[in-house]
């Protein structure tokens, strides 16, 4: 876990499939949490 470090720059899709980047969350906290499925 990197705390205080600025990111790379990135969009992810939602379910939906729209792409939200990264930068329209600048100066406000964001939790990303990643994980992997298993099988």
């Amino acid at each position: 876990m990197l705390i205080g470090k600025r990111a790379v720059p990135f969009g992810l899709p939602d379910l939906s499939g729209k792409i939200h980047q990264l930068s329209s969350s600048e100066g406000r906290w964001l939790l990303l949490v990643f994980h992997r499925h298993l099988g």
